[in-house]
């Protein structure tokens, strides 16, 4: 009995130890494509998130961040992205199945926006190669994920709800016509008209600028999204594991401000067709020249 009694304490300690090891936040990050190995651009966003939450911890996802370049291996575009996608998806069950109470946040830039774009809406990636249209993501794991944030996304698309910015292009690899992903609500995609990879444009400096131009608008929607998971008031939402495809939502707002924006919403900006006016209690509120939100 006695020996009994010291196993199940034993056990009840490793337990213990173990949830005491997992954070209320966790934060996974993904380079750009030749950033040396850490989060590359999205650094300081990963970095302001986890100082916004006492105990947060952050990951950095390990996948080639390649376009062939020999600096990073000669791996190939197309290869890189899909060793992400599987990255993405291996890390984030492997640390929901290690800690399926923490509350998980996505960020990723150019490539690693893609990545992340991939494995958390599922649909596919033929312009990778990657055929199967699921998401990666296990079930569980998808359901504690508040919030994603997209920079540089060469999957943008015109039309999206969750686009924030200037462009009303499509990036070098993007989603088929009337994508929609199932957790829309949970995302912002960054970017800008005069960008070469996720829009049409021929201004590299504008790719590598969205962690400053719209790191605290970034923020201020993870913060919103996390918070209400932690309090209970928000979920990861409730998708089946498969992709969605809808016909994009239409701006009700236009340039007269019929409709109203949510709360968190775009409603103005350089560019922004979409409604002006927030939803009651929420006002809006200009983060910069070409992005303000319903706060």
């Amino acid at each position: 009995m006695t020996i009994r009694k010291t196993s199940l304490a034993l056990l009840l300690g490793a337990f213990l130890a173990a949830a005491q090891q997992c954070p209320q936040v966790h934060i996974f990050g993904a380079r750009e494509t030749t950033a040396p190995a850490g989060y590359g651009t999205a650094g300081s966003v990963v970095s302001s998130i986890i100082s916004a939450y006492s105990g947060a911890t952050g990951e950095v996802i390990n996948y080639p961040a390649c376009g062939g370049q020999a600096s990073c291996g000669s791996v190939s575009y197309a290869s890189s992205a899909v060793t992400g996608v599987a990255a993405v998806a291996s890390q984030v069950n492997a640390f929901n199945t290690k800690c399926p109470n923490s509350v998980l946040v996505l960020v990723g830039y150019s490539q690693g926006g893609q990545i992340m774009d991939d494995a958390y809406c599922g649909g596919g990636d033929t312009n990778e190669g990657l055929s199967s249209t699921a998401i990666p993501i296990s079930a569980a794991a998808q359901k504690k994920i508040a919030a994603a944030i997209l920079m540089g996304d060469p999957r943008h698309i015109p039309g999206l709800s969750y686009n924030v910015g200037t462009c009303q292009a499509s990036g070098f690899a993007p989603r088929p016509t009337g994508f929609q992903c199932p957790y829309a609500a949970n995302i912002q995609s960054y970017c800008d008209a005069a960008d070469p990879y996720c829009c049409n444009g021929s201004d590299a400096n504008t790719h590598q600028g969205y962690a400053v131009e719209y790191g605290a608008a970034a923020l201020t929607f993870v913060k919103g999204k996390v918070n209400a998971m932690l309090s209970g008031t928000g979920t990861g939402g409730g998708s089946t594991g498969t992709s969605t495809s809808t016909t994009p939502p239409t701006n009700t707002g236009g340039a007269g401000g019929a409709g109203t924006a949510a709360h968190y919403g775009q409603c103005g900006g350089i560019g922004w067709n979409g409604p002006t006016v927030c939803a009651a209690p929420y006002t809006c509120q200009a983060s910069n020249a070409y992005y303000s939100q319903c706060l």
